[in-house]
């Protein structure tokens, strides 16, 4: 009866212990708070406050992203974003070209693009330019003057508040990293890690792309850009009218077909020369198969051969000659 008893006890003592921790563990996992034992607050309700929500995050970072617009009273330095358009008729285009490429050197810039078309006396160039501030204006007269300037198109715009808003925003963007990334560091349960492992690569995410346009507004305002187009047309000649024109058009005429024909001469020469010397040979010898024999004249006493007609004497009056008569 003893042992039972003693049973029994130790069963009613082990089942109030576990239950004692089962609620403290609910309690814990439930409020996200981080316990004292592993660098959490001290103070249960102010873990509570940091956990509101079910994400582990702080009330200070705000929902919905960082602040868009320039806090008040805030100074903002002037940006000035600068952009131009040049056409210039030039006599060379590679002369031209590369003086236009030295003279940005020489400034500090650089050479954005370089396309050429053409032959260097009737093409066209595209040349964008990224040239300090500072020297744009002066740059821009100095390259009209390589030529005959066709026309100019110049810009500014004011940007100081789009850069003072992008900085802001990457500044307080940087600063919820850096407070997900504690958090991060002090989560003791596993739900709490993947709330805040998803908020922060969400505004990673944000702010990578916030660095990006602040980076690409940072490189127009230092550098102007300048797009010139250099072009290289002769003008058509105004035909001249008059005596003196048209016999000039005419012995040039003359001289001309003169120079056509020696031409004709000397392609055809050697072609002659050729048939001269396989035509003649070849004349001389087909004419001297085509000649006929000459008949052999018959001796003076010979006897007539068989079939030919003997001819005897015919006498004749006398006065007269004597005529042969013909059998």
């Amino acid at each position: 009866m003893v042992r039972v008893l003693v049973a029994l006890a130790v069963s009613l003592a082990l089942g109030v212990l576990a239950a004692c921790s089962a609620d403290r563990v609910t309690d814990g996992s439930t409020s996200g708070s981080i316990p004292p034992e592993f660098g959490g607050p001290a103070d249960p309700d102010a873990s509570r406050d940091e956990s509101a929500g079910g994400g582990g995050l702080p009330d200070n970072v705000p929902p919905g992203g960082p602040a868009e617009d320039v806090p008040a009273g805030a100074t903002l330095t002037e940006q000035i974003v600068r952009t131009g358009d040049l056409t210039v008729d030039v006599d060379d285009i590679t002369s031209a070209a590369n003086r236009v490429t030295a003279l940005v050197d020489a400034a500090g810039g650089n050479i954005g693009s370089d396309q050429r078309y053409g032959d260097a006396a009737d093409g066209s160039a595209d040349v964008v330019l990224r040239v300090p501030p500072d020297r744009f204006d002066e740059l821009l007269d100095t390259i009209s003057d390589l030529g005959k300037e066709l026309s100019r198109s110049v810009a500014a715009q004011d940007v100081s508040t789009v850069v003072a808003d992008v900085d802001a925003r990457v500044e307080s963007l940087q600063n919820s990293v850096d407070r997900l990334l504690a958090l991060a560091a002090q989560a003791v349960s596993v739900s709490d890690l993947i709330t805040i492992e998803s908020e922060l690569s969400a505004r990673q995410a944000e702010l990578a792309s916030l660095q990006a346009q602040q980076r690409a507004l940072t490189d127009q305002v230092s550098l102007a850009t300048l797009s010139v187009r250099l072009t290289a047309s002769s003008d058509p000649e105004r035909a001249e009218t008059g005596f003196l024109a048209g016999l000039r058009d005419g012995w040039n005429a003359l001289v001309d077909a003169g120079a056509g024909l020696i031409s004709i001469i000397g392609l055809l020469l050697p072609w002659l020369i050729l048939l001269l010397v396989i035509g003649v040979p070849l004349w001389f010898l087909v004419r001297r198969r085509r000649r006929p024999a000459t008949p052999t004249p018959a001796t003076a006493g010979s006897a007539p051969g068989p079939g030919t007609p003997s001819e005897e004497p015919i006498s004749e009056p006398a006065g007269s000659e004597p005529v042969r008569r013909r059998e």
